[in-house]
């Protein structure tokens, strides 16, 4: 882990000494709550940025696309459908037990159990077999070892699902989740297989405001910021700063609950809401990333189609149709009742960015005369709702490496419960033609736009980057000289 990102960071360090030193302690910032460090749960990219850091997986994805072998030993060989993958020796989990393949085994077991269920499809049975663990697929398939890749398939000690303090095999291990001060505290795991992190502690916060954030890193009680600087016009840090922004490989979207199930259900209710968005007006809520504007759960890098000018407009007329189409069926449309019709929208408190997309949405939906509220829950309350289908509508996240299409269309097809990928894939190929055209029929998800994340750093601060599904690699950052004071700053 600590090869490529760091290699790369190197290249325009312009001091004679580089080399990274171990040691200091670094506070940096999460896209919203954790509501879960679980592998097999997590969804949000802040889930996601945490379970990279405390577990790992049999296999990465590297920047330029690759796989690259990690728990794994090598990538899965074998004749016919059974397939054996040979794991690291020596892995030892944080509480120093060895990372054995029942382990592995254990933890794939459970993933098949969840939501995650689509990334295994393809894959019949399990078995440990000495410091292997034997496959046996339903029906080859090409790319077995990229879905291997994703953090639903991280491997945690017996394959049970962790608490407060997981255990993992991960970079860091958890000091204190502490979720009323909204502050993930982490030490380095000296025993890491894939080496130590130069960083002895990192904490990581989250905000509901965006002013909080850029506050915290422009007085320097924090070295890191998603916000920094770009949230105040004109406002000068107390330390330099500098930039790095990641792929476009965050996905916002909207899904839909069943609070109101016969209209909600109703493919033509779907396409009039994604008709009457304009998702060019989108671009402007952001601190300065990258956002580009989708209407596949496809990114460009992975075969997505790029919005024309035309695209990123409201298509209110086709959104009228729909909706008319929609009201053949949908009860809740019939005058009377949509007279009294008011969709909830709920949005995570801690991402007050997606505060904004809500509203863009609320003003899609009063252009097809449907009342709508915002109702702003902890993120815990959000999974807990959604789960249930205790709601209209919701804006979520979706995070995957910016360049394999096949796993966006599973992770889309599955954030909005639909089978369609997972029975595809279990038959042991995956139609990426098909896995679009079914998409646009059944619209699972609403996309609506790929961001960057674009993080602000302390001059003394290098080797940060960021993976290929746009997770920062907090792991490889480290300290380096002092920091040097912004212009005019005492």
């Amino acid at each position: 882990m600590r090869t490529w990102v760091l290699a790369l960071a190197l290249v325009s360090v312009a001091h004679a000494e580089t080399r990274p030193r171990y040691g200091g302690a670094v506070e940096a910032s999460l896209l919203g709550a954790p509501a879960t460090l679980d592998p097999v749960m997590a969804q949000s990219h802040a889930e996601l940025t945490a379970v990279d850091l405390l577990f790992d997986t049999l296999y990465r994805i590297g920047p330029n696309g690759g796989v690259q072998p990690h728990l794994a030993a090598g990538l899965p060989v074998g004749d016919g459908p059974k397939l054996r993958i040979p794991l690291r020796k020596g892995v030892r989990f944080h509480d120093g037990t060895e990372l054995t393949a029942a382990d592995v085994v254990a933890s794939l077991e459970r993933v098949r159990t969840s939501p995650a269920r689509w990334t295994l499809a393809p894959v019949a049975s399990l078995r440990a077999d000495g410091d292997a663990v034997e496959l046996v697929l339903r029906a080859p398939i090409g790319d077995l070892a990229s879905f291997l890749a994703m953090p639903a398939t991280a491997i945690t000690k017996s394959g049970r699902a962790p608490g407060e303090r997981p255990i993992g095999s991960g970079p860091f291990r958890v000091d204190r989740l502490d979720a009323a001060n909204r502050r993930l505290s982490l030490v380095a795991f000296d025993d890491h297989f894939a080496g130590r992190p130069y960083l002895d502690q990192l904490a990581l916060r989250w905000y509901d405001t965006t002013d909080g954030e850029a506050r915290r890193f422009e007085t320097g009680e924090a070295q890191l910021s998603a916000r920094g600087v770009a949230a105040f016009v004109g406002a000068v840090p107390k330390y330099r700063a500098g930039d790095v922004e990641g792929p476009a490989a965050l996905l916002v979207f909207v899904g839909f609950g069943r609070a109101h199930a016969a209209l909600l259900a109703t493919t033509p209710f779907r396409h009039a809401l994604d008709l009457a968005l304009a998702r060019g007006t989108l671009t402007s809520i952001s601190s300065g990333e990258r956002v580009a504007p989708a209407r596949d759960p496809v990114p460009v890098e992975a075969g997505g189609a790029a919005l024309s000018t035309a695209g990123r407009l409201a298509d209110l007329a086709g959104a009228r149709a729909a909706l008319a189409q929609a009201a053949r069926t949908a009860k809740d449309l019939d005058p009377s009742a949509k007279a009294q019709l008011k969709l909830e929208i709920l949005v995570e408190e801690t991402r007050p960015d997606d505060r904004e997309i809500a509203e863009r949405v609320a003003f899609a939906l009063t252009k097809l005369d449907i009342a709508s509220t915002i109702t702003v829950v902890p993120a815990a309350k959000l999974r807990e709702r959604v789960a249930r289908g205790a709601c209209d509508l919701w804006i979520g996240q979706l995070a995957a490496p910016v360049t394999a299409a096949p796993l966006w269309w599973g992770a889309a097809f599955a954030a909005g419960g639909d089978p369609w990928v997972e029975q595809h894939l279990a038959a042991g190929s995956l139609d990426v033609a098909a896995a679009a055209k079914t998409f646009g029929e059944h619209l699972p998800i609403v996309p609506l736009a790929f961001r960057a994340v674009r993080i602000w750093h302390r001059t003394d601060i290098r080797g940060l980057g960021f993976d290929a599904s746009g997770r920062p690699d907090f792991a490889d950052v480290f300290l380096f000289g002092d920091p040097a004071r912004s212009k005019g700053k005492p």
